[in-house]
């Protein structure tokens, strides 16, 4: 008797792993894990009520991701702490990394069902206020990113996709301590980048790989000179915003010097 075989959709089901990722990255984006935190794995294994074995799988996904690195002669992870100058060395790649995927991506043409994706991640970040809800504003704004690169059809390209998710989540969590010092330069920080992705978007689907490119790079170039990456003379450095810690808003005159 042969066997019938049916025709149905595999059932979906997050990893256990894939939920430990997702609690350790927002730790870290909040600040709870902070930067140069030392992870013992035994102690962080039964606070999340899991086994050491996702646990390890997920300490390696953020290692990959650049959240945690090896210390103590790689016998320990460690969560990641970048000066503002490695922040801007990694903005400097991401502006080729991601003009490059955007001018490929327009090039070789998205799907309607992947722009529409790609919009409705715009869409929600829109809807989101930024210190309120800027853990999923983070996730959101890696997604778009990373989309793009994932779309160029490239593989060395979206090889960078980690880096791409770090680099994005990162300034999201240092642009929510910016509220801090200045929120009315964060408000328009945040409306100005999301202009910037519709532009973006809308040179993908006209297939206009040279404005894809311009518009990507323009946007990835003025992160790097924005204040939550590269403070201005005079200014809150990167370090002392990124740590979470209570600042009082500079003298007008100081930041704009």
């Amino acid at each position: 008797m042969e066997d019938t075989v049916i025709a149905v959709k595999p059932v979906r089901r997050e990893r256990l792993v894939d939920g430990v990722v997702d609690q350790l990255r927002t730790l870290i984006l909040g600040g709870a894990l902070p930067p140069g935190q030392t992870l013992q794995q035994r102690a962080l294994a039964a606070q999340l009520g899991v086994s050491r074995t996702p646990l390890r799988e997920a300490l390696y996904i953020l290692a990959e991701e650049g959240f945690l690195r090896s210390s103590n002669g790689h016998n320990t992870l460690e969560v990641i702490n970048h000066s503002a100058e490695e922040m801007v060395e990694l903005y400097q790649f991401r502006e080729v990394i991601d003009g490059l995927a955007a001018r490929l991506a327009a090039r070789r043409g998205v799907s309607e069902a992947d722009l529409a994706d790609l919009g409705r991640i715009v869409d929600e970040m829109h809807s989101l206020t930024v210190t309120a809800d800027w853990p999923r504003r983070a996730a959101l704004h890696a997604d778009l990113h990373a989309g793009i690169a994932e779309l160029s059809g490239n593989p060395h390209v979206a090889a960078h996709v980690p880096m791409i998710r770090f680099t994005a989540q990162m300034r999201a969590r240092n642009l929510d301590n910016f509220q801090d010092v200045d929120p009315v330069r964060l408000r328009d920080l945040v409306e100005q980048g999301e202009a910037e992705h519709l532009e973006l978007l809308a040179a993908i689907r006209d297939q206009d790989g040279r404005r894809a490119e311009t518009l990507a790079r323009r946007h990835i170039r003025k992160s790097v000179t924005s204040p939550p990456i590269r403070p201005a003379r005079g200014t809150v450095p990167l370090a002392a915003v990124a740590s979470g810690h209570k600042l009082s808003r500079p003298r007008r005159s100081e930041a704009t010097a």
